[in-house]
């Protein structure tokens, strides 16, 4: 039965296959909130309650507008991703959100490794950086880059759950970030600001 004390949010997620992916689903449908797997194969992750898996991807505005559309929180896990690559994806995640109308815009939470944006190691990073902080800055939308930690490799939905949760530090430290994300929906917290989540206590 759900909580009518908990807003009751729809989100989507992007990219769900590493493990923070699969922590925030669980996290997600923990607080009782309808989350939307958004994936190339609907076969990679199994049916459950409340869990909704979508066919879209990051490869073009159209398809992530058609993948977004109606919901109020959209997570992109893209730490595993080629570098050269997040700009042009996060362009497409951003022209896909605006062309939704101001109306139906959702909050967006993009999570990867972003030093390089911070901290530039050569030109090419330097000029990927400020063409990818313009499009964020232009768009006026409400957008926070979440910096991950490292964390292991492997875990899925079903091992943060029960038995399978109870004395596993891996998961545990997954799921506190799963959590100080979800924190962060809730309280609307370091929109416009880059993030960084400690696998320790995750925050």
């Amino acid at each position: 039965m759900h909580n009518l004390e908990t807003p009751r949010l729809k989100l989507g997620v992007f990219l769900p296959h590493d493990s923070l992916g699969q922590a925030l689903i669980t996290a997600a449908l923990h607080r009782q909130h309808e989350v939307t797997a958004v994936l190339d194969d609907l076969n990679q992750l199994t049916a459950r309650p409340g869990l909704r898996c979508k066919l879209g991807s990051l490869d073009s505005a159209p398809t992530v507008n058609r993948a977004i559309a109606g919901l109020d929180v959209v997570f992109a896990c893209l730490g595993g991703e080629v570098q050269d690559d997040l700009p042009v994806q996060c362009g497409h995640l951003i022209d896909g959100a605006l062309s939704l109308g101001r109306a139906g815009v959702p909050r967006l939470l993009l999570i990867g490794q972003w030093q390089w944006l911070v901290d530039a190691d050569t030109a090419d990073d330097e000029a990927l950086g400020a063409g990818l902080r313009r499009s964020l800055e232009a768009s006026g939308l409400d957008w926070t880059l979440v910096e991950a930690p490292a964390l292991v490799d492997g875990l899925r939905v079903d091992d943060f759950s029960g038995t399978a949760a109870a004395g596993n530090p891996d998961a545990q430290r997954a799921f506190d970030c799963a959590e100080a994300l979800m924190d962060e929906v809730r309280l609307g917290l370091h929109r416009h600001q880059c993030l960084r989540l400690r696998a320790g206590n995750g925050g």
